[in-house]
């Protein structure tokens, strides 16, 4: 400690302000990381070969890993197994994917950041706080493999049987999809992401809602959309006791008997047309009448009164001007018609308001839609589908896991390793060079002045 704290005050003494100071201690201070960090992994593999079956070793290559401290640059033994095959200890021991240049908690980060900027702001963010170099391309790339593994973690986890199956009164299950451009040939076109939100209810938290227990399955094809949240409740949840309660906007794809075959089992399954399409629908229909009518027609909704509805809709038809307001409303009257047994109100289905927590999906778009779709933005399908995982994975808290998750390998019999952290600490010793011994030329008398100090220094 005595002798970092020397080295860090003679910084301070040489630099010329504490900005100056701080660069260099931060430079210092990686590249010291970065050198100790090289030396382990040597140190690792050396005694991870004692611990290994295998015929033969091949040699050492190098291998360069580019971690939060910096690139680090180490050599391992290749050895060659009583199977035949060729593998590195050190590689398979640490989990490390093959030909990559990033340490999995750097494709994390970078895949995160990317989540939320451009590729060109994340690029600039890594190269200022790190002492790594990489461009947006790079960035690119980075996201695109932890979408992958974010997607192979996702497809392993439904394969895991669950212990024991949650329980709860109530699930919530909506489902909605929006619009993002595709990068064509000659033109951008366009392609949905297909959305559902499961959760069991809604804390509060101060003056602000909460969803609980959250978990979100998006991707580009809905029957695949579908079929995990299918897999998932399977997996998860025990629906004897629990009363489903679905929501959408009964859109081609979403229509209530796409959520039934999500509630098999259910005690009981009951299905909303969702709020906010259906005053969207409200306001665009009648955007000519009086606004008193349209207030009124929310009321009679909310309401569920038929007859008022009839009423309400009939006097905006005789004060309708031109053909299209009247075919307005005429679309309004049927789409109404189409949707009213999915308009009753939760008292009369034997819920209360409490226990119909639906609306969230559509709120929970942006997280997806401001990355996506701000600036006129347009993605190939692939980098689309791996955005799409690294947002998912990271809202259902599963972007670490996913990082740790490495391709299957050929087996490989290594023993767990005890390593005291003294062995890291140690100081290497260093060879010193003695004191050598020296000489004057002595070219005068041995009586004279400069004989004599001859004399005195040998």
């Amino acid at each position: 400690m005595s002798q970092i704290l020397t080295e860090i005050m003679t910084v301070l003494k040489d630099s010329n302000s504490l900005f100056d100071a701080e660069q260099n201690l931060m430079m210092q201070c990686q590249t010291l990381i970065a050198t100790a960090l090289g030396q382990a992994l040597e140190d690792l593999d050396d005694l991870l070969i004692g611990e290994t079956e295998y015929q033969e070793i091949v040699g050492k290559r190098e291998r360069t890993l580019n971690f939060m401290c910096g690139a680090v640059t180490f050599k391992r033994r290749l050895v060659k197994l009583t199977d035949k095959k060729y593998v590195f200890p050190l590689d398979r021991y640490l989990q490390l994917i093959p030909r990559s240049r990033f340490s999995p908690l750097m494709v994390e980060k970078v895949a995160k950041l990317a989540s939320h900027s451009v590729l060109r702001t994340t690029a600039l963010a890594v190269n200022l706080l790190t002492p790594l170099s990489i461009s947006h391309q790079k960035v690119g790339q980075l996201y695109q493999t932890a979408g992958t593994q974010c997607e192979k973690q996702r497809e392993e986890t439904t394969l895991v049987a669950v212990a024991k199956k949650r329980q709860v009164p109530y699930l919530y299950l909506e489902g909605d999809a929006f619009c993002v451009a595709i990068k064509a040939k000659h033109h951008h076109k366009n392609i949905f992401v297909h959305r559902l939100q499961l959760t069991e209810g809604i804390t509060q938290n101060g003056q602000r809602r909460q969803t609980l227990n959250r978990h979100v399955f998006t991707g580009l094809n809905r029957r695949v959309v579908f079929k995990q949240a299918q897999d998932y409740l399977s997996q998860n949840y025990d629906l004897q006791h629990t009363t489903v309660i679905t929501g959408s906007d009964n859109g081609s794809g979403y229509e209530p008997s796409c959520f039934d075959e999500l509630a098999i089992g259910a005690k009981k399954h009951e299905h909303f047309l969702d709020r906010y399409h259906l005053n969207r629908k409200i306001r665009k229909r009648l955007s000519m009448m009086p606004k008193r009518l349209q207030n009124m027609l929310f009321q009679a909704v909310h309401n569920w009164d038929s007859d008022q509805i009839q009423v309400i809709l009939d006097t905006c038809e005789s004060i309708a001007s031109d053909t299209d307001s009247l075919e307005s409303i005429q679309l309004l009257r049927r789409y109404l018609k189409r949707n009213w047994n999915y308009l009753k109100p939760a008292v009369e289905r034997s819920l209360t308001a409490e226990n119909v927590c639906l609306g969230g999906c559509e709120s929970n778009h942006r997280r997806f839609t401001y990355q996506l779709k701000h600036q006129g933005r347009s993605w190939s399908k692939a980098g689309l589908k791996a955005m799409v995982n690294v947002i998912t994975s990271e809202i259902n808290g599963q972007l670490e896991a996913a990082m740790l998750n490495v391709p299957a390998a050929s087996p490989i019999n290594i023993k767990p390793v005890k390593i005291s952290a003294s062995h890291f600490l140690k100081q290497p010793f260093t060879q010193h060079q003695g004191i050598k011994h020296g000489s004057l030329h002595l070219d005068a008398a041995t009586s004279s002045a400069m004989s004599n100090l001859v004399k005195i220094i040998s």
